[in-house]
C-alpha cells in the first residue's frame, strides 16, 4: 500500500536561545517516534503526522512497496518467529521503518531485537512496544541500497504469548527517502500481517481438535521434517518433532465436536478482503482486467476493469439490486451478498467456477485471483459485512455521533486529509471530491472505506484500530459536516 509525500521542515532550540532549522529527515534518521505504524495504539497515526500528503498530476506513482516476510497464517503460543521487514522502492536510495504487533488488548507477546546496531526498541508506555531503526541501519540501507536491488531489510524477532490472547496483527511502516538534507520526495509505505492462535494438535487450522486433525497428524509423523504447515501444531510434547510419543496427547485432546468451516476460512483476512472487494487487482498486484465480465449484464452502463469489481454488481451496501444500487448508472439487477444462505465452500464454488460448469460461475482465478484472494473475500462477505441500514437512515445520512466521530477523526484521519477533509482532492479542480463530499454523496461507500480502507493507500481500517462499526459510522456523521467543495 503506498503514498507519496513530501515532508515539512522541522524547528528546534538549541540550549541556547538561537533558533535553528533542521531538517526533519535528520531528526529521524536515529529512529522513529513510537506509535507510527497506523496499529490501533497510535490510533491509527504514522508518518503522515510529519509528512504532507503529495496529491493530483504533481505526484510521481511510487514504485517500492513493504512487505513482511515470515509472518505466519498462525502462530504457535509461546513459539518464536524471525521475521524481516523489506522495503523497496527502485527512485530511492534508502530507508526506515517501525513495527508493532497488536491485539485487542494492547501490545501482544514480546518483540526481540535481532541486531542491535540496525534496530531498536522504542515505546509510548513501555520500552519494547516498537521496534523501528537506528542510524546505522539507515546509513547501511543508504550505502547497500542498489547492491541489495534497490531495496533493504530490517530484521525483528517476536515470541509469541503463552496463553490465548486472541487474534493477532503485525504492523510496519516506513520511508523510502532519497537520502537529501530534507525528505523532499520521500515515499511513505505500509502493510500488515494478520494472524490467528493455533492449538496444539490442530492440524487443519479450525481452531478444533478433531478426527479432521488425523490426516496432517498423520502425514507429520511419517515425514516429520516435510516443513508442512501443520507439523508444529502436531508436536504436543514440544519435542521439536511430531512422532509417536504425540498420539496419546493428541488422542486426549481429541473432544471437541467436527469443526464445519474450511481451515482456508477460518485463516482467512476480512480486512484484505473488504479491499478486495473493492479493487482486487491493485491489492493482489493483479494485472488490470479488461473487457467486459462475463456476468456483467449487456444493459448495465459501466464498462472494462470496472465491471470486474465485486461492488460494482453486490454495492457498497452488499444489497446489489435491493439496496443503493437498485436504480442508476450502477444498477445491474444483480442481488446482494448480504445474508447469504450459502456455505463458504459452496460460495468459494462459485467464484471460482467457470459459468460453462457452474451457473453464474465467476471463474476469477482466470481473471488474476489467487485461492487466499477468494478465501478473503468469503471470509468478508459471510463474516464481515452489516447492514447499513442500522448506521445510515433511508435518506441516505449517517446514523452517528457526529462529536464523537470529530474525536476519532482528530485521531486517524486529520493528519492526512487535514482539519476540514479537504487536504486531498479525490476529483478534480472542476469537480472536486473531498471527505465531505463522498459522506454525503455515497455514505455506503464511505462506510466500506473507513472500515477496510481504501485499495493501495496507507489509509487505517477501522477494523484493524478494533473500532466499533459503530464508531466508524460516527465518523461518518462528523465527516458529513465537513466541506463538500
Amino acid at each position: 500500500m503506498v503514498v507519496k509525500f513530501i515532508s515539512r521542515i522541522g524547528i528546534s532550540a538549541t540550549a541556547a536561545t538561537m533558533i535553528t532549522v533542521i531538517p526533519v529527515a535528520l531528526a529521524f534518521r536515529g529512529g522513529a517516534d513510537p506509535g507510527l505504524t497506523s496499529a490501533p495504539s497510535g490510533n491509527g497515526n504514522n508518518c503522515t503526522l510529519c509528512h504532507e500528503t503529495c496529491v493530483g498530476l504533481s505526484c510521481i506513482e511510487p514504485t517500492g512497496r513493504i512487505e513482511i516476510l515470515g509472518a505466519p497464517r498462525r502462530f504457535r503460543p509461546g513459539a518464536t518467529y524471525n521475521l524481516t521487514v523489506r522495503i523497496s522502492d527502485l527512485d530511492k536510495l534508502g530507508a526506515g521503518f517501525e513495527f508493532s504487533a497488536e491485539g485487542d488488548a494492547g501490545h501482544v507477546g514480546s518483540l526481540l531485537i535481532n541486531d542491535p546496531d540496525r534496530t531498536q526498541h522504542v515505546g509510548l508506555n513501555d520500552p519494547d512496544e516498537f521496534i523501528t531503526h537506528t542510524r546505522d541501519g539507515v546509513d547501511e540501507s543508504v550505502s547497500t541500497w542498489a547492491s541489495n536491488g534497490q531495496s533493504y531489510a530490517y530484521p525483528v524477532g517476536w515470541v509469541a504469548p503463552n496463553t490465548d490472547e486472541g487474534d493477532v496483527t503485525f504492523f510496519a511502516s516506513a520511508m523510502a527517502i532519497n537520502d537529501a538534507s530534507a525528505y523532499l520526495g520521500d515515499t511513505f509505505y505500509w502493510t500488515y500481517a494478520a494472524l490467528v492462535p493455533g492449538l496444539p494438535g490442530d492440524g487443519d487450522g479450525d481452531r478444533d481438535i478433531d478426527l479432521l486433525d488425523f490426516a496432517a497428524f498423520q502425514r507429520c509423523f511419517e515425514a516429520p521434517a516435510s516443513g508442512e504447515e501443520s507439523c508444529p501444531f502436531m508436536d504436543m510434547n514440544l519435542s521439536n518433532s511430531a512422532d509417536g510419543d504425540d498420539t496419546g496427547e493428541w488422542t486426549s485432546a481429541m473432544n471437541g465436536p467436527t469443526a464445519a468451516l474450511p481451515a482456508e476460512y477460518v485463516l482467512a483476512d476480512p480486512v484484505r478482503g473488504g479491499q478486495l472487494y473493492d479493487r482486487w487487482w491493485v491489492v493482489n498486484g493483479a494485472a488490470t482486467p479488461g473487457g467486459r465480465h462475463p456476468l456483467y449484464p449487456a444493459a448495465g452502463t459501466q464498462s472494462g476493469s470496472t465491471t470486474f469489481r465485486c461492488k460494482e454488481c453486490h454495492g457498497w451496501d452488499y444489497k446489489g439490486a435491493d439496496g443503493a444500487y437498485g436504480s442508476g448508472s450502477h444498477f445491474t439487477g444483480i442481488r446482494g451478498v448480504l445474508g447469504t444462505t450459502r456455505t463458504p465452500r459452496e460460495v468459494f464454488q462459485l467464484l471460482k467456477a467457470d459459468p460453462s460448469e457452474q451457473p453464474n460461475g465467476h471463474n476469477m482465478d482466470a481473471f488474476g485471483m489467487s485461492d487466499r484472494d477468494l478465501w478473503d473475500v468469503i471470509r468478508l462477505t459471510l463474516d464481515a459485512v452489516v447492514d447499513n441500514d442500522t448506521f445510515i437512515n433511508s435518506s441516505g445520512e449517517f446514523i452517528g455521533n457526529d462529536a464523537i466521530g470529530g474525536v476519532r477523526f482528530s485521531d486517524a484521519c486529520q493528519s492526512c486529509h487535514g482539519e476540514d477533509g479537504t487536504r486531498i482532492n479525490f476529483g478534480s479542480a472542476l469537480n472536486p471530491e473531498f471527505v465531505g463530499t463522498i459522506a454525503n454523496d455515497n455514505p455506503w461507500e464511505f462506510l466500506h472505506k473507513i472500515r477496510f480502507s481504501h485499495p493501495g493507500s496507507p489509509m487505517p481500517s477501522t477494523e484493524l484500530l478494533r473500532w466499533t462499526v459503530t464508531r466508524a459510522a460516527d465518523v461518518g456523521a462528523y465527516a458529513a459536516t465537513l466541506p463538500t467543495d
